[in-house]
C-alpha cells in the first residue's frame, strides 16, 4: 500500500473510533488473522493472534472494567507504506474502580486493503495495572 492509503484508512478508522469508541466498529476494521501484541508487564501484556482472541482477551476485558470508553485522539500520525506510528491520547477515562485510565498510547500499526492486520501497542503499565487492581 502507498502512504495515502494507509493514512485514509487509519483517518476513517480514527475517525469513527473517537466517536464511539473501541466496539463494533473498531473491530469490522480489524483483519480475522489480526496479531496484536500489548507490550509491559500489565495484565493485558502478550501477543494475541486473531481478531476472536484479541477481542476476547483485550477488548472485552477491558470494557468489563471501564466505566467511560475510551475515545482517542490523534496526536501524530507518521506512514510508511503499509506501516503507521498512530500516538493517540485519551482524557477522562475512568475505571469501575475508581482508577483514572486517562493515557497516552503509540501504536504501530500495518494495514493490507481496507484492514488493519497486525498492532504492536505501548501502554502506560501502571494504569493498565491499576484498572485491574
Amino acid at each position: 500500500m502507498d502512504n495515502g492509503s494507509t493514512r485514509a484508512v487509519l483517518d476513517d478508522i480514527f475517525s469513527s473510533v473517537s466517536e464511539s469508541g473501541f466496539g463494533a466498529t473498531f473491530l469490522d476494521r480489524l483483519a480475522d488473522d489480526l496479531v496484536f501484541t500489548a507490550t509491559g508487564t500489565s495484565p493485558l501484556a502478550g501477543r494475541y493472534t486473531s481478531k476472536a482472541e484479541y477481542h476476547e482477551k483485550v477488548l472485552a476485558r477491558l470494557h468489563e472494567r471501564l466505566a467511560t470508553p475510551i475515545r482517542p485522539a490523534i496526536e501524530q500520525l507518521l506512514v510508511d507504506g503499509e506501516w503507521a506510528t498512530v500516538r493517540f491520547r485519551s482524557e477522562g477515562v475512568r475505571g469501575h474502580n475508581g482508577s483514572d485510565f486517562s493515557m497516552q498510547y503509540c501504536w504501530l500499526i500495518r494495514v493490507v486493503g481496507d484492514r488493519i492486520v497486525e498492532i504492536i501497542g505501548f501502554y502506560d503499565t501502571k494504569k493498565m495495572v491499576d484498572l485491574f487492581a
